[in-house]
């Protein structure tokens, strides 16, 4: 009996260290992501956000200036103006 006690608490733990696994990479998206690799939106067209999200996490996610554009800074989903575009004005 203590046998099977031991092999069902390691059975437990295993599955728990694999569970940890899967939510160590799902940490890395702050927002749902569909089957088709789209960000989920909601009715009115909201995306949907995770328990993981916050203004840091969403300037790192890859859909963040797509959902959250007006809580990022500029500089995060608008490029630097180019080069050529301050020698065009001083001609």
């Amino acid at each position: 009996m203590i046998n099977y006690a031991k092999k069902s608490l390691l059975v437990a733990l295993l599955a728990g260290i694999g569970f940890g696994a899967t939510v160590a990479q799902a940490q890395e998206r702050v927002y749902v992501i569909d089957q088709r690799d789209v960000v989920a939106l909601s009715g009115f067209g909201l995306c949907w956000r995770t328990g993981y999200w916050t203004p840091a996490a969403a300037a790192k996610d890859p859909a963040g200036c797509q959902c959250d554009k007006d809580l990022l800074p500029k500089e995060v989903c608008e490029p630097a103006a180019a080069p050529a575009a301050w020698s065009e004005a001083h001609r």
